[in-house]
């Protein structure tokens, strides 16, 4: 764990500067006088900060369109091209990368196939061949990406770099981050791949208004995300919010699940598992158009089927219930393949939440369901890095800060022009 860092004028300095530029990021265009008001920062502090990220090109200056009869005042705006960031999302067949700005808007996004099955040796090639295609097709030097983020599903040491274990890859402690940082001359951070997706939606999508962003994914597998106050809540090992592995089921002809155990709720509302249960087919396996088809079969009223996806709502209402009851959101939200059943599954779920919260009356919860394309789990894997440009440098961690190095890099471009 990173220790704090002591109080000194190099920590202060540090401290306002990335005060001043999360505010910029946030609520730009904004003034200085408003950028002094929200920071509490005197006006020769922020003038000197400001001045420094405009000499760089790390900010932009720009009247605004209003003005109350005199000259107009003038707003800050974040550079958004004064450097990128790689988010890749590592799925059982292909690497999806896109590059992003650092407004997080996707400006490239590519897929490469990958061998099946995959070695990991196998999917640090291909990254490090579609990073290079990369920089080539969108003609960005490598000296302006800050770094990469890799969104993969399993137990992370985000820290280390570890994939500690993947039951889609079947690999375990790979040390992916350090292989790709050796291998693409960036830095790499490895985090799980829906808590990615969490810290994006809270940080770029539908939970920006809400402290608390619980994010759940159905589909092949369940997964959840959780992000408090801005920050992803790992544990003390990283393997926080397993959701998809919580025990639903105690019973002896439990379903059984991919990671060993039985009675999961993965074991019971995932495509693998609707697809288990309606047509015997092998653990873990199901496609879109099995899937759709159990879809429709249950939607023209075949009894048999349309009760495995009850049985399903049913359950995840209830793993739901219990999230209410833990953590207080204002909102849930929810994505994924798995929503392709629509009330077939959201339906029961909805009608079963109320009979398992504790208090009443107590305020509704939202159910949000967001859509997911690969382009949207890549950007949340570039969002994690991004994050890394905006924390407070409050921490020892024994790395260049990043506002330090867009700060050099962004003065080196300038020289050269």
């Amino acid at each position: 764990m990173n220790t704090t860092r002591a109080g000194s004028k190099g920590l202060i300095r540090d401290l306002n500067r990335s005060l001043v530029l999360n505010i910029i990021a946030t609520h730009g265009p904004i003034s200085r006088v408003e950028v002094a008001r929200r920071g509490g920062l005197t006006a020769a502090t922020i003038t000197n900060i400001v001045n420094d990220f405009i000499a760089a090109g790390l900010v932009f200056e720009a009247a605004s369109e209003e003005s109350s009869g005199g000259r107009p005042p003038i707003l800050l705006r974040i550079n958004p091209t004064a450097g990128y960031v790689i988010g890749v999302k590592l799925r059982e067949y292909k690497v999806i990368m896109v590059l992003c700005d650092l407004a997080c808007n996707v400006i490239y996004c590519d897929e490469e196939e990958l061998p099946n099955p995959v070695q990991p040796y196998q999917a640090v090639e291909t990254i490090a061949t579609a990073f290079e295609k990369c920089l080539r097709e969108t003609h960005i030097n490598q000296q302006d990406v800050l770094g990469m983020g890799v969104g993969v599903s399993g137990l992370v040491d985000a820290g280390q770099g570890i994939l500690r274990y993947s039951n889609f890859f079947d690999w375990s402690n790979v040390e992916l981050g350090p292989a790709l940082e050796f291998k693409t001359r960036v830095p790499v951070i490895i985090e799980n791949d829906v808590n990615m997706l969490a810290l994006a939606e809270s940080h770029y999508g539908a939970g920006r208004s809400s402290h608390i962003c619980l994010l759940i994914t159905i589909g092949h597998g369940v997964g959840m995300g959780l992000v408090i106050n801005g920050e992803l809540f790992r544990g003390v090992y990283g393997s926080a919010a397993e959701f998809g592995h919580i025990t639903m089921d105690e019973a002896p002809d439990a379903p059984p699940c991919t990671c060993g155990k039985h009675g999961c709720l993965e074991a019971i509302i995932s495509d693998y598992a609707i697809a288990h249960a309606a047509l015997n087919v092998e653990l873990g396996y199901a496609d879109e158009p099995m899937m759709q088809q159990l879809v429709e079969r249950a939607r023209r009223g075949e009894e048999e089927i349309a009760a495995i996806f009850q049985h399903a709502g049913t359950t995840l209402g209830i793993a739901l219930a219990n999230l209410i009851n833990l953590f207080d959101p204002a909102q849930i939200l929810i994505t994924g393949e798995g929503l392709r059943a629509g009330d077939l599954l959201l339906g029961p779920a909805q009608a079963t939440i109320p009979h398992h919260l504790f208090g009443k009356p107590r305020p509704e919860v939202s159910l949000v369901t967001i859509s997911s394309s690969n382009e949207s789990w890549a950007r949340g894997a570039a969002s994690v890095f991004l994050r890394e440009v905006f924390r407070p440098p409050i921490y020892e961690t024994g790395k260049t800060l990043a506002i330090d190095t867009l700060l050099q890099r962004a003065r080196g471009r300038a020289v050269k022009k």
